[in-house]
């Protein structure tokens, strides 16, 4: 799934479907800023989310060693 990610002083604050929601988002952070000395500075980044599932739990069975006893 293509994401849109935006960051705020390198802590990620969400991800959006879209490159204009994003910068909609960023836009909604800026509005929030009170003080032009404590103004927070925005990234976005585009990537692709990829969800990676958890092995089985079940106990692969042991393969022989090639040394006998």
């Amino acid at each position: 799934m293509h994401r849109f990610y935006v960051f705020r002083n390198g802590k990620q604050e969400g991800s959006t479907a879209t490159r204009d929601n994003a910068i909609d988002m960023i836009r909604q952070y800026q509005k929030l800023e009170t003080h032009p000395f404590l103004r927070s500075e925005f990234s976005l980044i585009e990537g692709e989310e990829e969800f990676i599932p958890y092995l089985s739990q079940q106990k692969l069975p042991r393969e022989k060693s090639g040394m006998e006893r």
